[in-house]
């Protein structure tokens, strides 16, 4: 969060944004006017939403100090007409949909991505329709035999009819796949969240929430290249998948679906867990990131460096924490929360929400 004392902000200023006892309306007022607030409800009321808003449970760490950058400009502008009311408001709801905004843009281009390939596709069948009306004609035209021309038009037919299948496959696993690590894609995690939110909130089943975020990634990357990062990226992919499957077989029950999140972080969803399993299997995952000795290989696949150590945090949640009055939305801020306070107490760790409350 800023530290407002670094500010070039007075005294009272600092005062308004450390107080923290339970302070009168009176007494509020009075600050305000100290500040500079004039007399005027519509700007009292702003400035105070703005200097509570840190506890506000459902914003992001970067959104709450967007917001307090935002009320600190306010105050030492010191300029409160109609204007910069509405400057400030228009600010404040790109702060708080900007999130959406960004998500929004990569859908879009997903989607345009994705009907491209759907064109090249559909391109490359159209001339295998058109062969196979030319070698249709061909075989009627050479073919004497009615029962032999029926079977090889039949054959042509079913070759065509397989590449088309083979097509939808493709797209379909373009719609859910992440190209890089095989897990679920982020389009795919939002919907599979939708569903199974719906599902377990009616039958009363429980389930959770985590989310892994590989430590000091950027290092890596800086270190060694983005293709050992990509590298390290379908290893950490494959342990936690790995380690998903042991989990349910130990436990017996429970569904598993796991996702790329984008960039180095991951999602998993385990169905039929609380916050306490949930919280026991993202520790198996991160000790086994822990104590894997990563290697590193040129393109000829030799190994050039090996024993590289890499750790991951998580931040877990469960909803049965939250009355069950929640939707998939909510539990990946959620977890991303817990996600947050384990990166920030020192990484390599793993933090489960209402441990954090």
């Amino acid at each position: 969060m800023l530290d407002v004392k670094q500010e070039c902000i007075s005294h009272e200023v600092g005062d308004f944004f450390m107080e923290t006892r339970e302070q009168t309306i009176e007494e509020v007022i009075a600050v305000l006017k100290k500040i500079g607030v004039p007399d005027d409800l519509r700007w009292q009321t702003l400035i105070l939403y703005l200097r509570y808003i840190k506890e506000y449970k459902y914003l992001s760490p970067s959104q709450k100090e967007k917001i307090q950058k935002l009320l600190i400009g306010v105050i030492k502008r010191k300029k409160f007409d109609e204007d910069e009311y509405n400057k400030v408001m228009k600010e404040l709801e790109n702060i708080f949909f900007q999130p959406y905004k960004e998500k929004l843009k990569e859908s879009v281009k997903e989607t345009s991505e994705l009907l491209k390939k759907f064109a090249e596709m559909s391109e490359l069948r159209k001339k295998h329709v058109e062969s196979l009306e030319q070698t249709t004609i061909e075989i009627i035209e050479k073919t004497d035999d009615i029962s032999l021309s029926i079977e090889k038009i039949r054959e042509a037919f079913r070759t065509v009819v397989q590449l088309i299948e083979e097509d939808i496959n493709k797209l379909y696993n373009e719609v859910k796949l992440d190209s890089l690590t095989s897990l679920y894609n982020r389009k795919f995690l939002d919907i599979y969240l939708n569903k199974i939110v719906h599902k377990c909130v009616k039958h009363n089943i429980p389930y959770s929430l985590v989310m892994f975020d590989i430590d000091f990634f950027k290092h890596i990357n800086d270190k060694y290249g983005h293709r050992i990062g990509d590298q390290a990226l379908i290893k950490i992919a494959r342990i936690i998948n790995t380690e998903g499957e042991k989990f349910l077989k130990e436990k017996g029950r429970g569904n598993f679906f796991a996702a790329r999140y984008g960039g180095e972080e991951f999602c998993v969803v385990l169905e039929g867990f609380g916050g306490k399993d949930a919280k026991e299997f993202a520790e198996r995952v991160r000790k086994t990131v822990e104590r894997y000795n990563f290697v590193i290989r040129d393109i000829d696949g030799k190994i050039v460096e090996s024993g590289i150590k890499i750790t991951i945090s998580a931040g877990v949640c469960c909803v049965r924490d939250f009355n069950n009055r929640v939707d998939g939305l909510f539990l990946i801020e959620m977890a991303d929360r817990a996600l947050y306070m384990a990166k920030n107490s020192g990484r390599n760790k793993v933090v489960l929400y209402s441990e954090t409350l």
